[in-house]
């Protein structure tokens, strides 16, 4: 019996666990899914990142290696046309740059459309000649140009280092998130990417999510009008990555991360915080696909453990808790310098687990509560019934009692003289007089903790102990004590039942108990509405053996009661009642007789003049 109890513990556990991993990946997947667009918790998982990003991230100094040249209003207003931007005013802003010892130059300013001759031409010989890195912006194929102005750009772009102005905006709200290095259909580099290049910093080959830099003055690095440029320190721009482009409202200007409870940021912005965080070997170092699944997967678990652990106001609380927790942790993350991390689909994912485990685990306590109701729920007292419930795991295998051995105490209760009873009543009195001596009793032994498993004719058949397994000899102890009681008990209440079948002129009748402990197989015969829980053992067959010889030790008269106790009964309740021994007695189909007390009134009665006797 005990390989095959092991064999379907194991099995019952892999079962368990596949359940349970079943629910968290449901969970994980779930909670990933539905913070996906165009789904609503998509806006606002990306509400969230953003205002935690604006309001908590912490603000850093001034990237050193960048610097900012602004084409500002106050610089277009020294120029005779606003547009196309002057380019020998360009060509002169190169050479200072070059001058004052800058490592890079790159020029966010498409060169598309012709001006004046001259400046055109000042302008591609000072790109062409300077020996400081020198990168010009083009534009991808999802941007075409018309023939005339591609060719003016080939023509400033021929033989000088190029990269891409495009930048990958968010299909769902149109954010920039997501830097690209390399352009899908091209090839080509990114303009951060190809300035990094140019100063042998290796930019990254995948796409990587932006961290956006806080500083306290707003853009990544010191920002200077491009007319004033000439009147700065050289010590100011030498060795730093110049980035030249537009800051004027309306033009080049996007919706970033950075920019999300804010203007929007201009393209030059954007750029270099792209730049920055190549420089700083940041380029993929925000929160990967892989840990926001790891996030998820370990919230959904927390979540799963809650659902099986708990019901009621406690998992709301535990699943509230866990909700507030993960956005903190995450605000929190965000406040020391790590943004990014994933808010609701870990939070989901915990929700859902907990959730779906709570209704596995309702279902199975539903399957649980409907056998043990069609095995004992009728004759079980509340505190045992809610303790069975939960103890099942201990005796309840595959919505059946396991079978398994255990030690218990087995009552039998039969009413003397029922033969008589029956001659002299009709069936309709005596159906009423039978069922009012049953509920009696059945209230009785489950005031006492113990469970009627059946009657036989007018006979009661109860344990103490089972049918979940007690595992130390106290427990064992405290059953027999229990059953004792119990019988003590029903005698009370017979000596009730036969003072109102007097008054009633009915008639009255005795009770004969028998109690024994002992090791008993416990477990479940049939299926369905015809299963029943069933005790088998010597140990059954003696109780039913004692609760007889209560014809030779008590008498059959009415309102006699006899109770038997087996000698292990006995011994377990180490004179805590008093009893009257009978001495060893021979039980049918048992080769060695056994001792056996007496506890009832009679018996204690008998007792008490003995002692009577010997004082005086």
């Amino acid at each position: 019996m005990q390989p095959f109890q092991g064999e379907e513990a194991m099995a019952r556990r892999m079962r368990d666990a596949a359940r349970a991993a079943l629910l968290l990946v449901a969970a994980a997947g779930l909670g990933l899914v539905l913070v996906q667009p165009p789904l609503p918790l998509a806006a606002a998982e990306r509400l969230f990142q953003g205002a935690a990003l604006h309001w908590l991230a912490p603000l850093a100094p001034p990237h050193p290696r960048l610097v900012l040249i602004g084409i500002t209003e106050e610089t277009l207003a020294a120029f005779p046309y606003r547009s196309p931007v002057d380019r020998g005013f360009l060509a002169g802003l190169v050479d200072t740059l070059a001058e004052a010892g800058v490592a890079a130059i790159g020029l966010d300013i498409l060169l598309d459309r012709p001006t004046e001759p001259a400046k055109d031409a000042a302008l591609r010989a000072t790109v062409a000649r300077q020996a400081v890195p020198t990168v010009l912006i083009t534009l991808g194929p999802e941007t075409p140009l018309p023939p005339e102005r591609a060719a003016v750009l080939a023509g400033f772009t021929q033989g000088i280092p190029t990269g891409d102005a495009n930048l990958a905006r968010d299909r769902f709200d149109g954010l920039v998130r997501v830097h690209r290095p390399r352009h899908p259909t091209t090839g080509a580099p990114s303009f951060p990417a190809a300035l990094a290049a140019a100063i042998g910093v290796a930019p990254p080959a995948e796409p990587f999510a932006m961290t956006w830099r806080r500083t306290a003055l707003g853009p990544v690095a010191p920002l200077y009008p491009a007319e004033a440029v000439p009147l700065l320190p050289p010590d100011w721009l030498r060795g730093r990555v110049a980035l030249i482009g537009s800051l004027l409202p309306g033009t080049d200007e996007h919706r970033s991360l950075g920019s999300a409870f804010g203007p929007p940021s201009f393209g030059l912005e954007i750029h270099a915080q792209v730049l920055a965080q190549i420089l700083d070997g940041g380029a993929g170092a925000g929160v990967a696909a892989w840990q926001e699944g790891l996030a998820t997967l370990g919230l959904a678990a927390l979540g799963l453990l809650a659902g099986l652990r708990l019901s009621g106001r406690r998992l709301i609380l535990a699943l509230g808790l866990l909700g507030l927790a993960w956005p903190g942790a995450v605000l929190a993350a965000t406040a020391a310098g790590q943004p990014g991390w994933p808010v609701l689909a870990p939070a989901l994912a915990g929700l859902v687990a907990g959730g779906l485990a709570r209704a596995v685990a309702g279902a199975a306590e539903r399957r649980d509560r409907a056998v043990l109701h069609s095995l004992f729920a009728r004759f079980l007292s509340a505190p045992v019934a809610e303790a069975l419930l939960r103890d099942r795991e201990l005796f309840l295998a595959g919505g059946r009692p396991k079978p398994q051995e255990l030690t218990a105490t087995v009552l039998f209760a039969d009413i003397a003289g029922f033969t008589t009873i029956c001659e002299r009543l009709p069936p309709e009195p005596l159906i009423a007089w039978l069922d009012r001596y049953m509920d009696t009793m059945v209230q009785v032994v489950t005031a006492h903790g113990g469970v009627v498993l059946r009657f036989i004719g007018d006979g009661i058949l109860a344990a103490f102990g089972v049918p979940v397994p007690r595992g130390d000899p106290a427990a064992i102890a405290q059953d027999a004590g229990a059953a004792a009681r119990c019988a003590l008990a029903m005698e009370q209440a017979m000596a009730a039942l036969n003072a109102g079948w007097r008054a009633a002129g009915l008639p009255e009748a005795g009770l004969r108990i028998g109690i024994h402990t002992g090791p008993l197989v416990a477990g479940s015969l049939g299926h369905g509405e015809r299963m029943e829980f069933c005790l088998l053992g010597d140990t059954a067959n003696v109780g039913a053996r004692l609760e007889q010889l209560g014809k030779q030790h008590g008498g059959e008269g009415p309102g006699a009661c006899t109770i038997i106790l087996g000698e292990p009964s006995w011994r377990l309740l180490q004179g805590s009642l008093p009893g009257l021994p009978i001495g060893n007695v021979a039980l049918r189909n048992r080769g060695a007789p056994m001792a056996a007390w007496r506890i009832d009134s009679r018996a204690v009665a008998e007792l008490a003049a003995v002692a009577d006797l010997a004082i005086r």
